[in-house]
């Protein structure tokens, strides 16, 4: 074959010796034969690839156009992606049967261009058409279609099939912004023509220039769903029961602390926690679609929402600072002060002007605080302060939710807001460090109240003492003699054993006062308590009855027994001498003896004992003096 030939010829003689024109004739039968064999096997090929794409023009103009079906209703169809979009505004743009081929294209959600459209007062249009299948068309599944709404910078009106569903905020000229408000919108099955054509039309306020030129306008958030209206209704509110949730329970350990604190005002970082909680629990609220419940205006809620979020820095300063006890230096004090005056400002400026304005001023103005937070946090946890450690990762998560956040506002980035996880680091960090302080305090208290405890039982023990016994000589005073006679008493009476009172007086006691003074009767009365003390049994009980007077309980004693131990003891007192400066004086004592009989009371036993003594006194003192049945006798 030539190929071959070629090829050999060229092996064996040089190229240049070959004619032009034989060589150029051989090289196009070996290449450009095979090259245009392939390119019209291709072109073949496109072709009717392409007749099998597009059998018909109609047919590919259906291709692009979404279409419901049941299936992707129960699911819910998604209608985020690119619609026609046209700046300006005309009525007649909410007709089915407008030609919108000719638009542009805008994704939903998406942002509207930096300023806007403000040529065309910043209006615009977006329209989508949908197929719905033969299978849904007459049946009762069409009077349950719906759709859900997301968020829409400033104002919308949504129509289907030319009929106006439902709009949030007002357009121009009323001019009523509200761009938090996500709806469940219902269509009429008049609202699908025919041919089973859906055309939704989107009429859109992008609002005042200073908003757009701040945040844009248009579409840009939320979810925006084709469904069954109960079905939207139902996932809107359970997608929105999670922030409910958080903010109630926020609010709960907002208000729980402050109670504590109103309990305890030494508590000052639950003060500051609580009060943190509670402004977050509210920003918590009016970030969600559940504000709508109540009766105030978009603006109201937006003056609540910006005037927490301003003041938050301000009071989680505080609250980071008295938690870990740390004196704010005058410039911080001043920078707190700043984000108070921003929240006022906020609020007490009417209009949404100062929201937009000043938004980007406040996220730049924190940036200080954010970065010096957690360094503090740091350098105290280096130092070994506990709660430092456990709020700087609540601290560490929240700035990383708050920067996310600060993205999404100044360069639109398109992710999801995670604030509110942010919140909830902080929080339960901050829960989890007071929770450790206040059981650091509860076993800081109870060891306290251990101590004091003791010393209360320490003070009580010697007020018993001081309550039972007489300081002067250290014997029982009357009120303990009375306690241990009761008890004895009811032993006696139980056991049916003898028991006998003996009641002693000193002799002439007023003339030891008198000639020696009162310190020499306070020696006089400390002696004869020691010689008294040292001659009973254990058994036995003895006590100061009151000025000079003493009173003994022989338990296990009878009369006879009272007698030989009263004499005993007055021989002992007589004999003994003690000195008293350069003096050697002595005492007597005069005893009444009484034993106890079946049904006697303590007073009366020792009223008969006393009248012994009485006797005693009368017949020259130094005596022992028995009162029994018969009279009064004396002991020799």
């Amino acid at each position: 074959m030539p190929p071959n030939n070629i090829t050999a010829s060229s092996s064996a003689v040089p190229c240049r010796t070959w004619p032009a024109s034989l060589w150029l004739a051989g090289y196009s039968k070996v290449l450009l034969r095979p090259l245009l064999l392939f390119f019209v096997a291709a072109c073949l090929l496109v072709a009717g690839q392409q007749a099998h794409a597009h059998p018909d023009a109609d047919a590919d103009a259906d291709a692009d156009v979404p279409r419901v079906s049941a299936a992707n209703l129960a699911e819910g169809l998604s209608l985020r992606g690119q619609w026609r979009f046209q700046p300006g505004d005309d009525l007649s743009w909410a007709n089915p049967a407008l030609d919108d081929s000719q638009w542009q294209t805008l994704g939903v959600p998406q942002r509207w261009p930096t300023g806007g459209y403000p040529e065309q007062g910043q209006m615009g249009w977006y329209r989508l058409s949908l197929i719905v299948d033969p299978e849904l068309r007459g049946t009762r599944l069409l009077d349950q279609l719906a759709v859900r709404m997301g968020k829409v910078l400033s104002a919308y009106e949504l129509y289907a099939g030319g009929e106006l569903i439902g709009s949030v905020g007002r357009l121009p000229p009323l001019n009523e912004t509200d761009y938090d408000r996500e709806r469940v919108l219902s269509i009429s099955e008049s609202a699908v023509d025919a041919d089973g054509r859906l055309v939704l039309a989107l009429r859109v306020w992008g609002g005042e220039a200073a908003l757009v030129d701040s945040w844009g306008a248009g579409p840009i958030s939320g979810e925006f769903k084709l469904g069954y209206f109960r079905d939207l209704l139902i996932g809107g509110v359970i997608a929105e029961l999670p922030g409910l949730i958080f903010a109630a329970m926020t609010l709960f350990f907002g208000c729980y602390h402050l109670y504590l604190y109103g309990r305890n005002r030494n508590l000052e970082a639950f003060f500051w926690f609580g009060l943190m909680a509670c402004n977050v629990a509210v920003y918590g609220v009016m970030i969600t679609q559940w504000k709508y419940i109540t009766d105030l205006s978009f603006l109201s809620m937006k003056k609540i929402e910006f005037g927490a979020v301003y003041l938050l820095p301000a009071v989680g300063m505080q609250m980071i600072w008295s938690l870990l006890g740390l004196p704010i230096s005058r410039w911080l004090r001043a920078y707190q002060v700043s984000f108070v005056a921003a929240s006022l400002l906020v609020v007490l400026i009417p209009g949404h002007t100062v929201h937009y304005q000043t938004l980007s001023i406040w996220q730049l103005w924190i940036i200080p605080i954010m970065a010096w937070a957690p360094w503090v946090l740091l350098r105290e946890s280096r130092a070994g302060n506990a709660e430092a450690r456990t709020v700087l990762l609540g601290t560490i998560i929240f700035i990383g939710a708050a920067v996310n956040d600060m993205l999404i506002d100044m360069v639109h980035l398109e992710t999801a807001r995670i604030a509110p996880l942010g919140f909830i680091a902080v929080l339960v960090a901050m829960a989890v460090s007071l929770a450790n302080r206040f059981t650091t305090m509860c076993r800081e208290l109870e060891v306290e109240v251990a101590e004091r405890t003791a010393e209360l039982s320490e003070a009580n023990e010697q007020l018993a003492r001081v309550a039972r016994f007489d300081h002067l000589t250290g014997l029982l005073n009357r009120r303990g003699f009375a306690d241990e006679a009761e008890r004895e008493i009811g032993r006696a009476a139980r056991t049916d054993r003898p028991l006998s009172v003996l009641l002693a007086d000193v002799d002439n006691f007023k003339l030891f006062n008198d000639q020696h003074g009162h310190v020499c009767g306070d020696k006089v009365l400390k002696r004869a308590a020691r010689l008294l003390q040292g001659r009973l049994r254990e058994v036995d009980k003895v006590a100061r009855w009151g000025g000079e007077e003493f009173i003994l309980l022989l338990p296990e004693t009878d009369l006879d027994g009272a007698a030989v131990l009263g004499e005993s003891l007055r021989k002992t007192i007589a004999e003994n001498l003690f000195e008293f400066g350069e003096q050697r004086l002595s005492i007597t004592m005069t005893f009444g003896i009484a034993s106890f009989r079946k049904g006697e009371t303590l007073e009366a036993c020792i009223a008969r004992a006393d009248t012994a003594l009485y006797h005693g006194k009368e017949n020259g003192r130094n005596k022992v003096m028995i009162g029994n049945y018969k009279g009064l006798s004396i002991v020799n």
